[in-house]
């Protein structure tokens, strides 16, 4: 059962507590620690013991909003009781980059460029077709060594100086 009294007092004391976000911090703990003291006082001096009982106490202290308006009234000027806090939003998407434009003058001097590159290769196959059309170029001849003719060598002509040569000399014959 003491489990039931606890979650009543918690959600009460959480409640108290979101209202009285623009307290300074230690001035919202010390409240809420009272708070909680003074409950559990009256738990244990009238021996509660039912969620019922529990509740009626609760409800003679004011609800959360009744509690967090006289905590601010005794704070002094501050700003009225708020709302609990909003979850945080997301921030809004980027805006898309701008648009780079480019300098007026690119496209043109791409343009001449290439228009130039396209007229010299004209040029250029038309400088060698004309260059082969109008000189046509002889079939280079390619030159072979001549055969060398087979030697043969001769008997040199007997001359006087020389003697006698085996032509002179008598030729063995066969007797038989």
């Amino acid at each position: 059962m003491k489990t039931q009294h606890t979650d009543v007092v918690a959600e009460y004391l959480r409640e108290v507590d979101l209202r009285l976000a623009g307290l300074p911090v230690l001035q919202r703990r010390e409240l809420l620690a009272d708070l909680a003291a003074h409950i559990e006082n009256e738990r244990v001096e009238r021996n509660l013991q039912g969620e019922a009982e529990l509740i009626e106490v609760l409800e003679r202290l004011g609800s959360p909003e009744v509690v967090a308006r006289a905590a601010y009234e005794e704070a002094g000027p501050l700003p009225p009781v708020v709302e609990p806090p909003l979850p945080p939003r997301m921030a809004p998407p980027m805006p898309p980059a701008p648009r780079r434009e480019r300098a007026p003058w690119v496209l043109p001097v791409i343009g001449v460029g290439f228009v130039s590159f396209l007229v010299l290769m004209v040029l250029c196959a038309g400088f060698f077709a004309f260059s082969r059309q109008g000189n046509p170029a002889p079939a280079p001849e390619i030159a072979t060594p001549a055969a060398p003719a087979p030697e043969m060598s001769l008997p040199a002509a007997p001359t006087l100086l020389d003697g006698p040569t085996p032509l002179d000399a008598p030729v063995p014959t066969a007797t038989g």
